[in-house]
C-alpha cells in the first residue's frame, strides 16, 4: 500500500513539472513535512529531571533547548530526522553532570519544538541560535540529519564557536537526500530539477558544496566520525571515502549496532574522544 501511495505521489510530481514554481513548492514542503507523534509520558519524563528553554526561529515557531548539569565543559547534542533529544538520555545518566553541561535540542517539529516543516537551513538556522544562547560549545555531538545541519553550519561559517565535533551516522551531503527522494517517487529528470533549484534558493551556500566531504575536508578542530558499518540508511562507503587521506579526522567505524547507533561502545568511544581530543585537553 506504501508503495502505490509513493508511486501515485511521484506519478503527480512528474506531471506537474511544467508548472514549475508550483510543482518546486509542492516538493519542497512534501520533502520537509514531518509527521510529529505526541511526546511519550516517559520522554516529557525525561525532559523534565532538566531545564528547558524555548528558542525562536524565523518562521514565528520556537524550539526546545534542554540542558542538564554545571559543567564548565558544554555539549551540544544533536539529533536525526524524525527523533528527539530523548534519545540522549544514556549521556544524561552516564556522564558527569559537575564536569559537563549538557545542552540537547529538539529540532524544528520533533520532540518539544513546535513546527511541522524542518529542512537543513531551518536545522542550521536554530543551531546557530542555540550556539548564540549557549555561548561556546567545547562539542557538538550529532546524528544523521543533526550532523548534516552541523557540517552545513560550520560550511557556512567557520567561526562558529563549537570546539570539536562528532559526526554520527551522517548522509554524505545534501545529494543523498535528493537520490533518496529521486529513488522512492521515481522522479523524472524535470522533476530533480525542479527540486534542486527550489532546495538552492533555500540554502545560504550552493546545493553542491553542503557536503561531508567538504566540511572533513576545512574542520581546523577535533573531529570524531562514528558511523555502523552496516547502516542501511546512511551508507559508510561514502564517509569512509571522504576521510580516507584525512588523519585529522579520528574515525571509529561500529559493528553490531545500527544508524542510531546507540550502544555501550559508540558512547565509550565518545567519553573517550572528549577526554584527550576536546581543545581544553587537547593541543592541536
Amino acid at each position: 500500500m506504501e508503495k502505490l501511495v509513493l508511486k501515485c505521489i511521484g506519478f503527480y510530481i512528474n506531471a506537474t513539472t511544467i508548472f514549475t514554481k508550483y510543482n518546486q513548492n509542492l516538493q519542497f514542503k512534501l520533502l520537509c513535512k514531518v509527521k510529529k507523534p505526541p511526546l511519550k509520558p516517559a520522554t516529557k519524563a525525561f525532559f523534565e529531571t532538566g531545564t528547558t528553554t524555548l528558542l525562536p526561529t524565523s518562521r514565528g515557531t520556537n524550539v526546545a533547548l534542554h540542558h542538564w548539569g554545571t559543567g564548565d565543559k558544554k555539549l551540544l547534542f544533536l539529533h536525526g530526522w524524525t527523533s528527539n533529544s530523548k534519545q540522549w538520555q544514556p549521556y544524561v545518566e552516564q556522564f558527569d553532570l559537575q564536569e559537563y553541561t549538557i545542552y540537547a535540542l529538539d529540532a524544528p517539529a520533533h520532540g518539544a519544538s513546535e513546527g511541522t516543516h524542518l529542512n537543513v537551513e531551518l536545522y542550521r538556522e536554530t543551531i546557530q541560535s542555540s550556539v548564540h544562547y549557549i555561548g561556546e560549545v567545547d562539542c557538538a555531538i550529532c546524528h544523521s540529519l543533526g550532523s548534516l545541519s552541523t557540517s552545513y553550519q560550520y560550511l557556512l561559517n567557520p567561526k562558529t564557536s563549537i570546539g570539536a565535533y562528532v559526526i554520527m551516522g551522517t548522509p554524505s551531503g545534501i545529494h543523498a537526500i535528493l537520490n533518496y527522494s529521486k529513488e522512492m517517487l521515481s522522479l523524472s529528470k524535470k522533476a530533480l530539477k525542479n527540486l534542486r533549484n527550489k532546495i538552492d534558493t533555500v540554502l545560504k551556500i550552493p546545493l553542491e558544496e553542503v557536503t561531508l566531504q567538504r566540511f572533513f575536508e576545512k574542520v581546523d578542530v577535533p573531529c570524531l566520525v562514528i558511523h555502523e558499518e552496516s547502516d542501511l540508511v546512511t551508507p559508510l562507503a561514502p564517509i569512509k571515502s571522504a576521510i580516507e587521506h584525512l588523519p585529522h579526522i579520528d574515525r571509529k567505524y561500529i559493528q553490531g549496532q545500527n544508524h542510531m547507533l546507540k550502544g555501550q561502545e559508540t558512547i565509550d568511544s565518545i567519553k573517550e574522544f572528549l577526554k584527550y581530543k576536546t581543545v581544553k585537553n587537547y593541543v592541536l
